[in-house]
């Protein structure tokens, strides 16, 4: 039987997942909460983790925290990491918020003259945990809430782009007369790849989202396919932003298997031939795994 070498937390916006790690990250058994980082104080999180995962804790297993955790008035701020980033800038940005408590990954950001440009909490972790398990894609997508655009140069984050177009859809269909009577997406192929291939054609996307209700009016989607026609939409206006050098080579997308199917899908109509699917379940822990690795030896 394996033994766990590390407890492993994904301390999201929304969610807390918890995690025993077995050699290679290998996750052994993981646990789940309601309580994420966007409703805590500082003072919170300890006693959450403790409720959530206290027999598990132990002062042999070192405890390792990516995601939301170390953001400005959560648990400490872990400050941030301006690209390019890779494992020793991270390892060597650890923080601690006392010298017995976990040790919480900094973000990685884009930094210019100007400032701070962008900024990732979490992903860095999830693109570490693909670096090994296979050639790392020149491009890594991971889709989301925020969907990151990243670029990389060996096994180091080069640059990357943030885009709100799970924000942005949940905002739309709850607010606006885009989501009347819209369900949920997830059935009509047809509805998405229509709206994927308006928003990789469109020049004016304000104008472009109110064919939302123009298709459904016009019968050419009908009212339960507008949800997907709107992914579609908002994701092939994510996807024509893109350089088309990012388009060009492999690219790697890490998320949820709905979203990445879809995203695979979606990249396809763009042109795109080799996209990569992985598990950002197993990619965080990969990473998480990786992190605590190079930080022993």
């Amino acid at each position: 039987m394996s033994l766990p070498r590390l407890i492993g937390v994904d301390w999201g916006t929304s969610n807390l997942r918890v995690m025993r790690i077995a050699e290679g990250g290998r996750v052994l058994e993981s646990r789940s909460d309601p309580r994420g980082a966007g409703r805590l104080t500082p003072e919170a999180f300890a006693p959450i983790l403790q409720a959530v995962a206290g027999d598990w804790l132990d002062p042999a297993l070192p405890v390792f925290v990516c995601g939301m955790a170390g953001a400005p008035g959560r648990w400490l701020d872990a400050g941030f990491l301006p690209c390019p980033a890779g494992a020793d800038e991270i390892i060597a940005g650890l923080k601690r918020p006392d010298p017995d408590g976990p040790f919480i990954i900094p973000a990685v950001a884009m930094v210019d003259e100007a400032g701070l440009q962008d900024v990732m909490r979490g992903e860095e972790t999830q693109i570490l945990g693909l670096i090994g398990a296979e050639a790392v894609a020149p491009v890594i997508v991971a889709p989301g809430t925020h969907s990151k655009w990243v670029r990389m140069d060996g096994a180091r984050i080069r640059d990357f782009r943030t885009f709100m177009t799970g924000e942005l859809f949940s905002a739309l269909r709850a607010g606006t007369v885009l989501g009347v009577g819209m369900g949920e997406p997830g059935g009509d192929d047809d509805a998405f790849q229509r709206g994927v291939e308006r928003g990789l054609a469109t020049s004016a996307a304000s104008a472009d989202l109110f064919s939302v209700r123009i298709e459904m009016l016009a019968g050419r989607v009908p009212l339960s396919g507008t949800a997907d026609y709107m992914s579609g939409l908002l994701i092939g206006l994510e996807i024509a932003a893109q350089p088309r050098s990012s388009l060009a080579g492999d690219i790697s997308i890490v998320g949820a298997d709905r979203l990445t199917i879809r995203y695979q899908q979606a990249l396809a109509l763009a042109g795109c031939a080799t996209v990569r699917r992985h598990s950002a379940e197993d990619a965080t822990a990969r990473g998480l795994w990786r992190i605590y690795e190079a930080f022993s030896q």
